[in-house]
């Protein structure tokens, strides 16, 4: 098969899912790579936009096992024409449960054919210099395997008269049931004392939730709890604070610091 580009399809609120997606197609090493990027409001299509040639490399966020909700949602409006396309899934080093098998059926309801998939490591969204989980993932590590991966790609594809040829990939876990059961109606708290009003958070949060005036002012019920303002904000002004949401931090603390490296499915 005679590929000229990578789609690289993505929702990364902190960026560690984009950071992938472009480690791969570095390793595919094709004339063109074109970006779709997602996350934020202005950027979430309005109308359909089709992938008729060459390869997708879709890339979304794994929230409490599932694709990142907005993820899905926004993926719908992107459809392939029988256009071949590479699944990844990255995860904060607890594990990725079955996000790679929704987003394989999310992306062949689409109409793209799935010739490889993939779950890499990122910095969880909880993790903090006093509780790091995965920090300054994805490494050096990471990114080469991503571009050896995408080189493993890349031969595939290559070999294919077409895709008809290709056998169907057999993936782990199982198709998840029922609404997604992460974190509703809480958001990260901002300290008034500490902000500057810069408007950072608001900037980079992928639902709109957040509201500047003369505070700071965040809607709860749009908020995914994806800490990309929290990690973003130069003066550390937001924080988690709701309970249970301290209580998984320390969970995630406690029993996934030993490394998990990125699972391969070609």
């Amino acid at each position: 098969m005679n590929i000229e580009a990578a789609h690289l399809i993505c929702y990364s609120p902190t960026r560690t899912t984009f950071t992938t997606l472009e480690a791969i197609a570095d390793g595919m090493k094709l004339p063109a790579t074109r970006s779709l990027d997602l996350t934020l409001p202005a950027q979430a299509p309005n109308d359909e936009i089709v992938i008729l040639s060459d390869v997708a490399i879709i890339g979304v966020p794994v929230y409490a096992g599932r694709v990142a909700p907005v993820a899905a949602k926004r993926l719908k409006s992107i459809k392939g024409n029988n256009t071949p396309a590479v699944i990844v899934v990255v995860y904060g080093n607890r594990h990725y449960d079955d996000a790679l098998m929704e987003l394989k059926k999310l992306a062949e309801g689409s109409g793209f054919v799935i010739v490889a998939a993939a779950a890499f490591i990122g910095e969880h969204s909880y993790s903090s210099p006093e509780k790091p989980v995965a920090a300054g993932r994805p490494d050096g590590e990471d990114k080469h395997a991503a571009r050896q991966f995408g080189a493993q790609v890349k031969t595939k594809l290559n070999a294919a008269r077409d895709l008809s040829g290709l056998p169907p990939l057999d993936l782990p876990g199982t198709l998840p049931e029922g609404p997604y059961m992460g974190p509703s109606n809480i958001a990260p708290e901002t300290d008034p004392e500490l902000c500057t009003l810069c408007g950072q958070c608001a900037e980079c949060c992928p639902t709109g939730a957040i509201t500047v005036s003369e505070a700071i002012t965040t809607d709860a019920s749009l908020c995914t709890f994806c800490c990309a303002c929290l990690k973003t904000c130069p003066e550390d002004a937001i924080r988690i604070g709701f309970p249970k949401v301290l209580e998984k931090v320390d969970l995630l603390y406690t029993h996934c610091q030993a490394r998990r490296e990125p699972e391969l499915f070609l």
